[in-house]
């Protein structure tokens, strides 16, 4: 269904850092010989806005074991970017396949489609861990059964940075400080010491960012 794709598109920004195939895995949580947090701490948790936004607005929501991001926005779009089989009936568009109603507004040639949607990005559990180091929290998710995806997190002045690994210089970053054998294609896997990854963090490393205000 086009116009679902069309709108999927505009949750790239920030479910990306969290679920698209990483550049880099780490055959452990990092960094190593560090505790896992139980929740998270009172001064982290609230509610948060996506500094980025324009139209389409995300609220990111930490609470004591849970991150979560709802977008709430509208899309317009012409009826012309919808498929045969979705096309409005009335106030409504039916998905072909699932039979989902979509309300819709009539705005000239075109037509709106309210957007309200909430993703958990982050749960604490046995697949997800976090662990505090040097002031940041480092956002561990399993990938696989022995690779885990990992983010920084950091809290400064009321604003919120999410970072991920991405890009060449973090991935020539890590070759250089790793000890380990280098996949050929991505995600690359590395195994480091605790020493190491606090260097990688000091060398610039997690380039991608996202920054939420605190509200």
């Amino acid at each position: 269904m086009k116009q679902l794709k069309l709108i999927s598109t505009l949750f790239i920004i920030l479910t990306s850092l969290f679920s698209c195939m990483p550049t880099a895995t780490f055959t452990e949580p990092q960094p190593v010989d560090t505790k896992n947090i139980s929740k998270f701490p009172k001064r982290l948790q609230g509610v948060y806005v996506n500094t980025a936004d324009t139209a389409d607005h995300s609220i990111l929501s930490v609470s004591d074991k849970l991150v979560q991001v709802t977008y709430d926005f509208d899309y317009k779009v012409h009826p012309n970017q919808l498929d045969s089989a979705s096309q409005p009936s009335g106030d409504t568009i039916i998905h072909p396949e699932t039979k989902e109603k979509t309300k819709i507004v009539y705005d000239g040639d075109s037509i709106v489609i309210h957007v309200h949607r909430t993703d958990t990005l982050f749960q604490l559990d046995c697949d997800n861990v976090v662990r505090k180091f040097k002031g940041c929290y480092f956002f561990n998710t399993r990938y696989k059964e022995t690779s885990w995806i990992v983010h920084k997190v950091q809290l400064s002045r009321g604003q919120l940075v999410i970072s991920s690994i991405s890009g060449e210089h973090d991935i020539d970053n890590l070759k250089e400080i790793a000890e380990t054998s280098i996949d050929t294609i991505p995600p690359y896997q590395f195994t480091m010491t605790k020493k190491q990854f606090k260097k990688f963090v000091k060398n610039g490393g997690f380039s991608e960012s996202e920054v939420f205000v605190k509200q």
